[in-house]
């Protein structure tokens, strides 16, 4: 946390008397960090207003979240295939964003200018229903050649965040001022924002509404572990070894990742089986609950199946906390979704919180394809260089 000093106009020092003077620094700076936490937290809660908000986000070190996640949220496509796919056949515009589910190679947390555009921005009640006239597509970053060279044609820049309103075809939609980063290059504020998405989707007549749209599902099961912790969320994973067999589920599984009760609530995934996940087994009596009995204490799950599953702090692991057998999956599945939505507990995490774990434990998240932007790369290799140090010395 960065050391707080405080600041006093000429007429407030004049009035103080030099012990008052010094005892209000010494007050300031013993201020202990609970405190300090408890004001920023009743700030952002009450103090702003949306243009500051908007124009400063939220805090890049701390993630603060309800004690559940009873919030509505944006619910996004994790994939350009699948958003662009779900655009063009909706032809609804596209609220598009891009950000990496780490910093510095620690997951878990998203990158500070993507919690920038979250907590300023995205996180508003008007922006989220404006929102439901889009199709929102949320990319991360350095995980797909083919998103990277999307995303440089669109910005000229294969940066690392990326804000956008686009065409149903993945055109720009509305001018930027700037680099396209962030909604300060487009609006002036939340109000703004929300009176420009409305003028743009007026021009589109939006098609085939009725039809369920595809499981918005992450690259990978593994990707999806991490984006699901840096969201503070549940992963629901598909398991099917069968791609036909996969796609059935997932179409069921859609049905209710877009209904009212679960819409924004949950990250999704899919895969062939979990062998490329660690993962843990735990109720009451240490394994799973399913609907045929309890799942075996193992790490990798072949039976076609969808998982709940729990992240742990830095999405490099998780725990399953129900296993639904593709059989079973309309009758048990939506009571699985509503316990794990009601006990999920989000987790408040910083980035040195994160950083110190990271390197005592070793984690170390591993891109797609190479890191392009030139300051994380450089922090990425700084972190990397403590923890083969830490590793030698051990």
């Amino acid at each position: 946390m960065q050391k707080v000093r405080p600041t006093f106009s000429a007429a407030a020092t004049k009035a103080l008397s030099p012990r008052r003077v010094l005892t209000c620094l010494f007050a300031c700076a013993f201020m202990s960090c609970a405190t300090l936490a408890q004001a920023l937290s009743a700030s952002n809660s009450t103090g702003h207003s949306a243009k500051n908000s908007a124009q400063g986000g939220g805090p890049e070190t701390k993630t603060t979240s309800p004690a559940t996640g009873k919030d509505p949220a944006i619910q996004w496509y994790a994939t350009l295939e699948r958003g662009l796919a779900e655009a063009k056949r909706t032809n609804k515009p596209i609220l598009f964003v891009t950000g990496a589910p780490h910093c510095s190679g620690v997951s878990g947390m998203w990158c500070p200018g993507k919690k920038k555009i979250d907590d300023g921005w995205l996180t508003h009640n008007d922006i989220i229903e404006v929102a439901q006239k889009f199709v929102c597509i949320r990319l991360t970053s350095y995980e797909s050649q083919s998103e990277a060279a999307f995303i440089e044609n669109l910005r000229g820049n294969p940066v690392n965040t990326a804000f956008a309103i686009l065409t149903p075809q993945g055109e720009p939609a509305l001018k930027v001022q700037g680099l396209g980063r962030g909604p300060s290059e487009l609006f002036s504020d939340t109000a703004d924002m929300v009176k420009q998405m409305n003028e743009v989707a007026a021009k589109y007549v939006a098609t085939d509404v009725a039809q369920t749209p595809m499981l918005p599902v992450t690259l990978s099961a593994k990707l999806g572990l991490a984006v699901a912790s840096a969201d503070l969320q549940p992963l629901v994973l598909v398991v099917a070894s069968d791609a036909a067999a996969r796609a059935a589920l997932e179409a069921k599984v859609a049905k209710l990742a877009w209904s009212k009760d679960f819409e924004g609530f949950f990250t999704y995934a899919n895969a062939a089986n979990t062998k490329a996940l660690v993962l843990t087994s735990a109720t009451n009596n240490g394994a799973a609950n399913t609907s045929s009995g309890n799942a075996a204490n193992t790490s990798v799950i072949t039976k076609d199946s969808v998982l709940i599953i729990e992240p742990d702090i830095f999405g490099a692991a998780g725990k399953i906390v129900a296993q639904i057998s593709a059989s079973e999956v309309d009758t048990q599945l939506p009571s699985a979704m509503k316990s794990a939505r009601t006990n999920h507990v989000r987790m408040e995490k910083s980035r040195e919180q994160l950083k110190r774990m990271a390197l005592a434990q070793g984690i170390y998240f591993e891109t797609g394809i190479p890191v392009s932007g030139k300051r994380e790369a450089e922090d990425r290799a700084k972190y990397k260089q403590q923890l083969d140090a830490r590793k030698k010395a051990l």
